[in-house]
């Protein structure tokens, strides 16, 4: 007789065999195949540690120095944001160091250090009011060499470079490094602090900024402070809308913004895009491109966009690398860490079936419960999932921000800024889902086609009733080991590699102790939302038929999810692009103010993927199991996790 296949063990085998693959891949392209030397460091500037990257091309040698570039990255991102620009930086020759600001990645200090003031700029009139979190954020485009401006008693301002000015004078240190030819990179925030840095160091040699602001000479002593070389990339799509020249102007039109042509370019008239104005010999050199396939974000891994930063800092360098510019590998990169996210995450559902083998987690799974009573018409289906759309749709722009700058929440104990918009639009959800659950439940369609706890995937069918404590108890556990182990393997390969899990946003990353216990201390509200939004709701009150096989079930189940889970961002994503893609301007600023667009428009392209994703294992766990418990304490956990593991800390 022929011995069985065990099938989950094989696909659980195959997919880490995948996993290591893709990543082991990634860090061999990381170091350019041995031609880079990456390392991974803390720096400490006066008890205030900030954490770095370092990309040095083997050629870089104290016999030998070469240029560098110092890469600032942009809020809600981490020094590896950096990484496609400083991988093609150190492929050209020229030594890269990106690093984590104030309140990312792993430096200690948070963003209050950045300190803030009770004025705005442009007008800089009268005072706002708030918590400090809201007063930080209202005054991310302040800069402290603004001495024209900031004399005003009470505020706070503190070094706005966010911990650049000090990096920048560590990476001329460096013996590799041609300490005559440094150049200054950052992306959105990133953009404050390069030219926070570059106020500081007049020697610099070069700029390049992407989704960048400017500002008059009138704000600082300009007859003091030069700004050496400077390339502005501007995204075509660009939800921060409100930052650009403080005017309603899509970007296609800013070259023609006297802030542009006069002040930046040092010219009488509007510019072109892509033109070079001035000199690079003189510091003088000026230019703008246009992005014109790309948002905000997707700067940072744009093929056009690193292409024009690596020409303009080899001809400020005065150097001609044997690469060319388009020949790059940063993308590949990036695609092979987000394979290994993918294949880690999959991971988890063979892995889960081995478990559910073992005696002990044996009674964490039960046939999925039948409950025919409860599937409704499909216009009935479909009707309760535009509402579920439409009500986390219409208030995702708006409680968002109201978590992210004005709920005063402790500043002490509530950090993640993101996460505090995130955690307060699922707290609301949770709300409103739970006391249309109830109704349903108790008075409504649930209680006429006699739903029970066991219909609901909360209990099993002998006891349809009760809450099965021991099974619960038992399923949390299943849930963290589950989710330990992509922890673990996060964990190998930075160890490994330098490595995470992620695709241009900051996805699953190895925590430090700080933000291991935010982690715990958002946790419990997303367990909730997922358990009753995410779960009783999809699988017990929408509970949908099964088709003619499997497979089928799975996709339809899942798709049908994650539209009612996601739905509604897709929906902000149409009112906030479609204006746009027709040239009149970002939708959310459009229909209301600037103040309901930017970080949380711009993160619905990392949002809506990753629900999508960890629906697709919230779906097949509750169709493994019967229960909605694992499933929803899986995706919290993951969810929690890439919040507490990304998100800005105040």
């Amino acid at each position: 007789m022929k011995r069985r296949v065990n099938l989950p063990l094989l696909t659980w085998i195959l997919l880490l065999a995948l996993m290591f693959g893709s990543m082991s891949l990634a860090g061999a392209m990381q170091s350019d195949f041995g031609n880079v030397e990456v390392t991974q460091g803390t720096f400490n500037d006066n008890g205030i540690q900030t954490t770095y990257k370092l990309y040095r091309p083997v050629l870089a040698t104290e016999a030998n120095p070469a240029p560098a570039v110092l890469l600032m990255h942009g809020y809600q991102n981490d020094k590896d944001t950096s990484a496609p620009y400083a991988l093609e930086l150190a492929r050209r020759g020229i030594v890269a160091l990106s690093v984590d600001a104030y309140g990312h990645g792993g430096s200690s200090e948070g963003m209050l250090l950045r300190g803030y003031t009770k004025h705005k700029l442009p007008n800089w009139e009268g005072a706002i009011g708030g918590p400090k979190h809201f007063l930080l954020m209202m005054n991310f485009n302040t800069c402290d060499f603004f001495t024209n401006l900031i004399d005003v008693p009470g505020d706070t301002l503190g070094d706005t470079s966010m911990g650049g000015r000090a990096m920048y004078a560590y990476l001329r240190s460096l013996p590799f490094v041609k300490n005559d030819d440094v150049g200054i990179a950052g992306h959105s925030m990133g953009t404050w602090s390069s030219w926070s840095v570059a106020a500081e160091y007049p020697e610099h040699k070069a700029i390049v900024l992407q989704c960048g602001e400017l500002f008059p000479k009138s704000y600082y002593d300009s007859e003091k402070i030069p700004f050496n070389n400077v390339l502005l990339l501007q995204a075509r799509y660009e939800e921060f809308s409100c930052f650009l020249d403080y005017t309603k102007a899509v970007p296609d039109a800013l070259v023609n913004t006297k802030l542009r042509y006069e002040e930046f370019a040092n010219q009488s008239a509007p510019i072109e895009w892509g033109k070079t104005y001035g000199a690079f010999e003189d510091g003088s050199a000026r230019r703008m491109e246009l992005i014109r396939n790309a948002n905000h974000r997707l700067v940072t891994i744009n093929k056009t966009a690193i292409a024009a930063a690596m020409d303009w800092f080899t001809s400020a360098f005065n150097i001609t690398p044997s690469i060319p510019s388009h020949n790059q590998n940063a993308l590949l990169l990036e695609t092979l860490k987000f394979i290994g996210l993918l294949c880690a995450l999959l991971s988890t559902l063979p892995l889960l079936l081995l478990l559910l083998k073992t005696k002990y987690f044996s009674v964490c799974a039960q046939r999925m419960p039948v409950c025919e009573t409860l599937i409704e018409p499909n216009r009935k289906w479909w009707k309760r999932a535009l509402v579920a759309i439409l009500i986390s749709g219409l208030t995702y722009p708006f409680i968002t921000q109201l978590g992210h700058g004005l709920v005063p929440f402790p500043e002490s104990i509530f950090r993640m800024t993101i996460g505090n918009g995130i955690f307060t639009w699922f707290l609301l959800l949770l709300i409103i889902v739970g006391l249309m659950l109830i109704r349903w439940y108790k008075h409504g369609k649930g209680k006429k086609a006699g739903a029970t706890l066991y219909c609901l995937g909360l209990a099993n069918e002998d006891a349809p009733t009760k809450l099965p404590l021991l099974i619960i108890g038992k399923s949390m556990l299943l849930a963290v080991i589950l989710a330990f182990s992509v922890y673990i393997y996060a964990e190998v390969f930075m160890r490994l590699f330098a490595i995470d899990f992620r695709f241009v946003w900051p996805l699953l990353k190895p925590f430090t102790g700080e933000r291991f216990l935010q982690f715990l201390i958002y946790l419990p509200i997303y367990f909730a939302y997922f358990l009753v939004a995410g779960g009783i709701r999809l699988y017990g009150q929408m509970r949908q038929k099964e088709l003619k096989n499997n497979a089928a079930t799975q996709l339809c189940w899942w798709l049908k999810s994650s539209l009612v889970m996601v739905g509604g961002l897709i929906l902000i994503c149409l009112i906030e692009y479609i204006p746009y893609f027709m040239g009149i301007g970002p939708g959310m600023d459009l229909l209301f103010t600037s103040t309901f667009g930017g970080p949380f428009i711009s993160y619905l392209i990392v949002i809506i993927p990753q629900f999508m994703m960890l629906f697709f294992l919230a779906t097949y766990v509750f169709r493994k199991t019967g229960y909605v418990y694992i499933g929803s304490a899986l995706v919290a956990i993951l969810g929690a996790w890439a919040v507490a593991g990304g998100s800005s800390i105040l």
